[in-house]
C-alpha cells in the first residue's frame, strides 16, 4: 500500500463539509468530567517491564470540589484543560492559576 496521498484527494478530505461529515460520523469519546477524582494514566516499557502510573487528583477550594481535568505528562508536567496554554510543576500551582483566571467560579476567600 502506497502511503502517499494524491494532492486532490487531500484537498477534498480537508474541505470543511467533507471533513465535518467525516468527523460527525465518528463515535463520541466517553465523557468523564465531574465524576470523581481527575485521573491521569502514564505507561512505559523498561527493560522488558510494563510500567503503569495512575495519578488522581481530588481538589477542593473552600471545601467545594473543583471540577477540572488534570493531566500529567510523562515528564511529570501537569496541565489542565481549563488553562490550555499553561504547564505547571505542581497541582497547587495549577489550582492557584484556576482561581486567578476564573475568580467568579470561586466564592469566598480573601
Amino acid at each position: 500500500m502506497d502511503p502517499v496521498i494524491d494532492p486532490s484527494e487531500l484537498a477534498a478530505a480537508a474541505e470543511p463539509h467533507g471533513l465535518g461529515t467525516y468527523l460527525s460520523g465518528l463515535p463520541m469519546p466517553p465523557m468523564h468530567h465531574g465524576h470523581g477524582p481527575a485521573k491521569s494514566v502514564r505507561t512505559t516499557e523498561y527493560e522488558g517491564h510494563r510500567i503503569v502510573v495512575t495519578t488522581s487528583y481530588e481538589v477542593t477550594v473552600d471545601g467545594e470540589p473543583v471540577k477540572a481535568d488534570f493531566q500529567v505528562d510523562d515528564d511529570g508536567t501537569l496541565y489542565c484543560h481549563g488553562l490550555p496554554n499553561y504547564q505547571f510543576a505542581s497541582a497547587l500551582d495549577t489550582v492557584r492559576a484556576l482561581v486567578a483566571n476564573y475568580p467568579d467560579r470561586f466564592r469566598g476567600g480573601a
